[in-house]
């Protein structure tokens, strides 16, 4: 088992609810790194480690709990109430295997027709007061079609910017023949329609970018290479994966947004949403029920993996076609995680998803 391998600097609460802001410096680096991570009795993992803290955020200590590469540690310090709990625990999933008592199910209602974000109607509110929108959610949560479905019902345009990491690619340029290039922002901007500029992943877009659409969005206008243009029909949405307090476990190559441009914005939680789950599934409970346990299983272990709808869709139209369903979830859920990952996983539940999970583990 290897050491500790970082020194934490601060540790802050985070705008998010029950999350906390570490800055910590690694090992043989100069550098410092700010994440994002959810927090639990006043502890956090980062990199198989856990952090302690009080009341105060003052740091108490640090844990390797396990491996990065997902082998669990098998701690032998004592902690109060900890060993009595694992215990019972153990006697009672124990048995409920021996005895094949069947845990209780969360009912899930079947989903028919268009289907709508949670978030839909506070999205739509936003945007039809002029408010521009920052979502902020995990990644493949369905912020992008949302929007569009909106943009949709109001009869409005939409145009869609990813990540900007040069100015350009959101102001446009002139170039030698003399000859102005467009960007889907100068389009919207000079729309003669409303429209919505939705610019994804705006966490990872670079500060000066940022700082060009804070003011564009406050003055209503904007000075583009070939002339200024004033607009006040263009609605805003941002969205990313953070809530722009930088990078976390999940997303490292995430940037801390300035509290101007925050400010400008709002924020809306965009999780992911439980009638979307369903309908992509055509209504398969079982594989919506597993898929949320992998999640948490994810989300209590430390591991980076993502569980969004396209690894639902993935393995609903590859079930469909008729592919052996190891194989299918093979490469839509256990892609890029090594062996010793994979093995960390375990839901609780004998459904055929659960049981192909564990072929997949004996052979790795």
């Amino acid at each position: 088992m290897t050491n500790v391998n970082f020194e934490v600097i601060k540790i802050e609460k985070a705008m998010k609810h029950g999350c906390v802001v570490v800055t910590l410096k690694f090992e043989g680096s100069s550098k410092e790194f700010t994440y994002v991570r959810k927090a639990y009795n006043n502890t956090t993992v980062i990199d198989g480690c856990r952090i302690y803290f009080d009341a105060d955020y003052q740091v108490e200590k640090v844990e390797r709990e396990y491996e990065t590469k997902g082998v669990k540690k098998m701690s032998t310090a004592k902690q109060v109430g900890t060993t009595s709990t694992k215990i019972t625990s153990t006697k009672i999933k124990n048995e409920i295997e021996n005895k094949g008592i069947e845990i209780p199910k969360v009912q899930i209602p079947e989903v028919k027709g268009e289907v709508h974000h949670d978030r839909y109607d506070e999205i739509k509110c936003c945007l039809e007061c002029n408010i521009p929108v920052y979502l902020a959610g995990p990644a493949g949560s369905g912020k992008n079609h949302t929007v569009e479905q909106i943009a949709k019902e109001l009869g409005w345009n939409f145009y869609f910017s990813n990540s900007v990491q040069q100015e350009y690619k959101l102001t446009g340029f002139i170039d030698a023949g003399g000859d102005f290039h467009e960007t889907e922002f100068y389009k919207a901007c000079t729309d003669e329609n409303e429209c919505i500029f939705f610019l994804d992943e705006m966490d990872a877009s670079i500060p000066e970018v940022l700082v060009l659409l804070n003011a564009a969005i406050a003055n209503g206008y904007f000075e583009f290479p070939n002339g200024r243009v004033d607009f006040d029909h263009v609605h805003f949405v941002a969205a990313g994966n953070t809530v722009g307090n930088g990078a976390d476990d999940m997303y490292t190559g995430r940037m801390v947004l300035d509290q101007a441009t925050l400010d400008r914005f709002a924020i809306i939680e965009f999780d992911y949403c439980l009638k979307i789950e369903m309908a992509i599934t055509h209504n398969n409970a079982e594989l919506v029920e597993f898929i949320h346990q992998m999640r948490k299983e994810a989300e209590r272990k430390g591991i980076r993996a993502t569980f969004s709808y396209r690894c639902m869709t993935m393995i609903t139209k590859l079930e469909a076609k008729g592919m052996n369903l190891e194989m299918a979830m093979k490469i839509s859920i256990a892609k890029g995680l090594d062996k010793d990952t994979i093995n960390t996983f375990n839901p609780n539940g004998s459904t055929k998803y659960h049981n192909a999970l564990r072929k997949i583990q004996m052979a790795a």
